[in-house]
């Protein structure tokens, strides 16, 4: 579960992060640059959110385990694993195609197609409803990217 919380917050935030930032006409080196830091950080930050909550439930249920390596920090690890590999997939359009907007639109397309892909797998694992969780999935990320949007309209209008 920890590399799929990692795969669809990081391919939403990495995307809206992208579009955030195209607003701001930064070239794309600087674009692609403030990107892969802003997905590490974000990344780093997700994976200690893993840790402190997994260890801290324990720790107030009285279940703190002897092994906190194995329950604790391999799964911040994949998490930040998971998020780091897919916000980069998000970013790959502002490596290969040379105009901006369109590398943008790409991205966008991207991310919401695999965020689709990775609700009906998801479900499909849980065995619960496939459609409705993919299309759950697919709406909240698309929430996170608008986010990014209208965040990119503000830093614009400044």
């Amino acid at each position: 579960m920890a590399a799929f919380e990692g795969f669809e917050g990081g391919f939403a935030i990495g995307t809206s992060i992208v579009v955030a930032l195209a607003f701001a006409d930064l070239s794309q080196h600087v674009l692609l640059t403030t990107a892969v830091i802003s997905i590490i950080v974000n990344g780093f930050n997700n994976a200690s959110v893993k840790y402190s909550s997994e260890h801290y439930l324990d720790e107030l249920d009285g279940r703190v385990t002897k092994n906190p390596y194995k329950l604790y920090f391999v799964p911040s690890l994949v998490e930040f694993l998971s998020y780091f590999a897919i916000s980069f997939i998000s970013i790959l359009p502002l490596i290969f195609i040379t105009d901006l907007r369109l590398a943008v639109v790409w991205s966008i397309i991207v991310t919401l197609l695999i965020l689709f892909v990775a609700g009906w797998w998801r479900a499909y694992m849980l065995h619960m409803p496939r459609w409705h969780d993919a299309i759950e999935t697919l709406i909240l990320g698309g929430g996170i990217i608008l986010v990014g949007f209208l965040s990119g309209l503000v830093l614009h209008s400044l």
